[in-house]
């Protein structure tokens, strides 16, 4: 068995074991060919690793809509969403409702201050190569040397994050208390090292901050 199987079982599974409800029968039953081939010909051979990526990642849009992305990668100034795309899913079986449906989608997703790359899985089989180079773009442009600030975040303050990337709608204090599992006063301090280090930014309030979202010099 190859390392990345070996890497990839273990990821799966993991996602799997902390996953509920829709996105874990996603992960089970939808997560197949197209979102391995990204994982296996593309992202494996220039990354070496499955750190930070996460599979049909939730996101609600603006209307409260609650949307799965094939993978989302959370790292700093800005995460972004991956799509594995066959031809005969997105454009070939599509009725015109669909059709619309997926592109008011991506424009909620990109709205909300994510990068989105797609990648087509005949592309992916084909010339895998030409793949692996958008990634390697990716990364010199998103996350290159200029970005040498990202910061190291410990386990509350990444559970923020994955927080404020999953809505396109600010945090609230008491909804990152409830989250974390701690105090109020606990919660605010989190949040406001978040500002101090230019990763947030207050949403609303002046003397008593209620709401923070991603920076938008960030996004």
């Amino acid at each position: 068995m190859s390392q990345f199987e070996l890497a990839y079982r273990v990821w799966l599974d993991k996602h799997i074991a902390e996953s509920r409800g829709e996105r874990r029968r996603r992960i089970k039953e939808r997560h197949g060919f197209g979102e391995k081939s990204l994982l296996e010909h593309a992202w494996w051979p220039v990354i070496g690793n499955l750190d930070d990526i996460c599979p049909e990642y939730e996101f609600v849009d603006s209307e409260g809509n609650h949307v799965f992305m094939d993978f989302a990668y959370i790292r700093l100034p800005k995460p972004t969403c991956l799509e594995s795309d066959s031809f005969g899913t997105h454009a070939r079986d599509a009725d015109r409702w669909t059709f619309s449906r997926g592109l008011d989608r991506q424009n909620e997703i990109a709205l909300a201050g994510w990068n989105v790359l797609r990648f087509s899985i005949d592309k992916l089989k084909e010339n895998p190569e030409a793949c692996r180079k958008h990634l390697r773009t990716m990364l010199t442009n998103w996350y290159g040397s200029d970005e040498a600030h990202v910061l190291e975040l410990n386990l509350y303050q990444r559970e923020i994050l994955r927080l404020a990337t999953r809505s396109s709608e600010p945090v609230t204090v008491d909804t990152v208390r409830q989250v974390l599992g701690r105090s109020d006063r606990f919660a605010r301090e989190q949040l406001h090292q978040m500002v101090e280090n230019r990763i947030l930014e207050p949403a609303s309030g002046h003397q008593r901050i209620r709401s923070y979202r991603l920076r938008r010099d960030a996004r």
